[in-house]
């Protein structure tokens, strides 16, 4: 059985302050009510922890009849000598109740001495939410007071329940009591790498820009056990907050809301998991459907079904009226006058104050907070602040620190930040309370952060240490274009500009020029930017934007890390623990790799698990490795010359193509691939001259009559021109394993006689991912037939669902996904999975 930990607070929900000290209050000059002439003492009442313009109702009584009434911060002085009392009454405030610390205080006042009361008024509170810090602990936008005990088993991104007091704004808030408990423990079973989705016990859980992780998500994978904190979303869905891979202990527990429960049978469905609860030594609560319970097990799930050893229905909020109540989670439903999270539902009002966005932005799916009244009429919402997606990510030193507008800049940008940002410490300081207050200019951070109004507002900040950030390195940038700018060749993300230049590689469905990209690209795209820094400037080194309109694209993850395992018999390799798998689709840039290679991996997950590399990208251990084309300019000499805007220097390493540094000089056109210095000076290790009798050439067509004179020397026509390719050839989506006769292909190149084009790069169709779901209409053979019209083909490799390859007959209703394939001039989907419908 999982234990829960519930402890109680050992603060004491009283805040009362006497201070004594000599004179009167020195501040105060105008005569208060009550003086009394000829006696010097005073008190001063301090009021805190009411909403803003709301007054207290308090009397302070003492000697000869004393009495005033209070309403707010005061000191009251030429007090005569004795014993005073102040009484304090509850005060009701936007439907919420706001209790005194003390009920009553007294007080002996002596001559010449001033007293202080204070008076801290809270409401009771009961929130849910995620961690998001230390010192003491950050739920919901609010720091409650806690002791050492109780968040000593808390980390960062847990789900916990709370119980306490705050005063308005969350001022003064103290914690009682703390509870948490999993989401989910269990064994992974599936596992989407491009969706970034976990199945465990039958429940989903996406991973976004929030879940904290102590390893790369690509690193999780089927048969790991994890424990996992999440909101819920759905119906057996959920966004996890935090996942840690754990060593499987024999105790598994998942928590959801109850569907199609059989009381005779005794069993009811989470999600896709069927719970038997028949063998449970405790049931607690009432189980019925949509009730949110909690079920322990001792073993995993055989063919769908899950042995309860225990089940707990969850209670619903019982806050009484009066009391605040604080949630987060994932909106459910929405309607003009209220909406859901979390199986709890509130109702809207021209008060309810929204905050990080607008009364439009609450719709299904948004995450928020909420602040809520407790009333015998349900759940009021008092406060909304929207969590936002992230719109911008980015690595950077902390230029400067405004503690009290709340912002840190970064590369010239602010980005503001409040008590609901999530902090963590992954320097070596590793500072558990880490807050904006202890980070100090230079510390080098990762920020996630959403656009609201003008500023940019920090969902999530991680300091990092500066060995892992310097000037010398290639960094990233993800995040939302905001501006293009085509005359200037910069793009701006977020805030941050990046200039462009020959040497940028950018890649839009595929490789483009600057042309293509500045005509394309547009305010609002997706794009992830490498950079390096150059003085006060960034230079982009890479620019990908997502084609969002691209159903292949979202399939697509990374990898990157070094190569082991290598074997090019079974076509596969290991990176990071994970095998990977290629062929002759698999795209290599910068040659083949072999062990040891450090490589970036463009991947998909294929229907049975497996990881496919799409393209494979060797990265320079010697530093940032660019390419630029172009004319020569500014030439000196051989070991300094521009081309395209990029410095260029040489040394005796530096191969030359097609001539030599003698060749050098300005206008003449040259191809350059080098590695960028610390100076940022291109060092050219290979520079290509360009034939002054070549003709460039484009062509495409279909392949016919391919010859293979050596294995990377190949002859083919396309129509009636001849086309040579060679060991220096680049190929796009494919390499020289995919030439083929049939094959669809675009060339670009030269050709010196006007006769044969010599490929300087070769293009295959992309592989496309299809769907296609409906009644098989045609069967040629056990492993050909058609739907909707669409050719279809199945291989050993084809994954079937609900159904065998030997159940494929007219008829029936199928869905399909697969690639689409030309082969001798003819397209058909070969299937990946085919899934049997009823």
């Amino acid at each position: 059985m999982d234990k829960k930990w519930l402890l109680p607070s050992l603060l004491a929900s009283s805040s009362l302050f006497l201070v004594a000290c000599g004179g009167g209050s020195g501040s105060d000059t105008d005569p208060q009510p009550g003086d009394n002439t000829g006696t010097k003492g005073s008190i001063k009442v301090i009021v805190q922890g009411l909403p803003a313009g709301a007054d207290a109702d308090l009397t302070l009584t003492g000697p000869a009849s004393y009495s005033e009434d209070i309403t707010s911060t005061t000191t009251l002085n030429a007090l005569a000598n004795g014993e005073y009392k102040l009484t304090a009454t509850s005060r009701s405030v936007n439907q919420a109740l706001y209790q005194p610390n003390e009920n009553s205080v007294t007080v002996d006042l002596s001559g010449n001495e001033e007293e202080t009361i204070t008076i801290t008024y809270r409401t009771s509170v009961s929130a849910q939410g995620t961690v998001t810090g230390f010192g003491s602990v950050y739920v919901n936008g609010v720091r409650y007071e806690t002791t050492p005990d109780q968040q000593a088993n808390l980390k960062v991104g847990m789900q916990v329940n709370l119980q306490g007091k705050q005063g308005a704004d969350g001022d003064f808030a103290l914690a009682d009591s703390i509870s948490y408990d999993a989401t989910a423990k269990g064994v992974v079973t599936a596992v989407d790498y491009a969706k970034q989705i976990i199945t465990v016990l039958g429940q989903e859980f996406s991973v976004d820009k929030r879940t904290k992780l102590e390893v790369a998500f690509t690193e999780v994978t089927t048969g790991d056990f994890v424990e996992i904190s999440a909101l819920h979303q759905g119906q057996g869905q959920y966004v996890a907050t935090r996942i840690d891979v754990e060593e499987q202990n024999g105790e598994f527990e998942v928590e959801g809301r109850v569907s199609e429960l059989n009381l005779d049978a005794k069993t009811f469905k989470l999600g896709a998991l069927i719970v038997d609860y028949s063998q449970a030594t405790a049931v607690e609560g009432t189980i019925e459907n949509d009730a949110i319970v909690e079920v322990e097990a001792s073993n995993l799930p055989v063919e769908g079904v899950l042995l309860a050893d225990s089940v707990e229905v969850e209670s619903a909020n019982s806050a009484p009226s009066g009391a605040v109540a604080k949630f987060e989670g994932i909106v459910t439903q929405v309607s003009d006058d209220a909406f859901a999270i979390g199986g709890h539902t509130f109702t809207l009002s021209d008060e309810t104050d929204y905050k990080k966005g607008y009364d439009d932005d609450l719709q299904v799916g948004m995450r928020v907070f909420v602040l809520a009244v407790a009333t015998e009429e349900g759940l009021i919402a008092k406060k909304v602040r929207f969590d936002k997606h992230s719109e911008i990510e980015l690595t950077g030193v902390i230029d400067a620190i405004d503690l009290e507008a709340q912002t840190l800049t970064v590369f010239g940008s602010n980005y503001f930040v409040d008590n609901y940002t999530q902090f963590e410490d992954e320097s070596d300081a590793e500072d558990k309370e880490l807050k904006l207050e202890k980070l100090n200019i230079g510390d080098v951070v990762e920020i996630e952060a959403f656009g609201f109004e003008s500023a940019y507002v920090v969902r999530d900040l991680e300091r990092i240490s500066a060995s892992d950030f310097n000037d010398q390195q290639e960094h990233e940038v993800e995040g939302k274009v905001t501006a293009v700018n085509a005359a200037e060749q910069t793009i701006t993300v977020g805030k941050l500009v990046f200039a462009i230049n020959g040497a940028t590689e950018l890649e839009l469905e595929s490789d483009v020029d600057l042309t293509v990209f500045f005509e394309q690209v547009a305010a609002g795209d997706i794009a992830e930017v490498d950079y390096v820094i150059q003085g006060d400037a960034l230079i982009a080194t890479k620019v990908e934007v997502d084609d969002k309109d691209d159903d292949f694209d979202d399939r697509t993850f990374e990898l990157s890390g070094k190569v082991s395992d290598f074997n090019p018999v079974d076509a596969t390799f290991s990176l990071n623990g994970k095998t990977v798998f290629f062929d002759e689709n698999t795209e290599f840039k910068n040659g083949i790799f072999v062990n040891d290679d450090f490589v970036e991996v463009k991947a998909i997950q294929r229907a049975d698990g497996s990881v496919f590399a799409l393209k494979i990208e060797i990265e320079s251990e010697d530093g940032i490795e660019l390419e630029v084309e172009g004319d020569v300019t500014n030439f000196v000499s051989a070991s300094e010359f521009m081309v395209n805007g990029i410095s260029i220097t040489t040394d005796n390493n530096t191969e030359f193509k097609d001539g030599s540094s003698e060749n050098l000089a300005n206008g003449v056109s040259v191809e350059v691939e080098g590695v960028l210095t610390q100076d940022n000076v291109l060092l050219a290790k290979k520079v290509e001259f360009d034939d002054d009798d070549a003709e460039e050439v484009e062509i495409a067509g279909v392949i016919e009559d391919l010859v293979k004179d050596s294995p990377f020397d190949y002859q083919f026509n396309l129509g009636a021109q001849r086309v040579q390719v060679t060991a220096n050839t680049e190929f796009k989506h494919g390499n020289f394993e995919k030439l083929d006769n049939g094959l669809e292909v675009e060339v670009e190149g030269y050709t010196i006689d006007g006769v044969t084009v010599v490929a300087k790069e070769l293009k295959f169709q992309a592989i496309k991912y299809v769907e296609v779901e409906g009644v098989i209409t045609q069967v040629d053979s056990a492993t050909m037939f058609y739907v909707l019209g669409q050719k279809i083909k199945v291989s050993e490799q084809t994954q079937f669902e609900d159904g065998s390859q030997s159940d494929i007959a007219t008829g029936k209703n199928v869905e399909v996904e697969g690639y689409l394939v030309t082969e001798d001039g003819e397209t058909y989907i070969q299937a990946e999975k085919v899934e049997f419908e009823d």
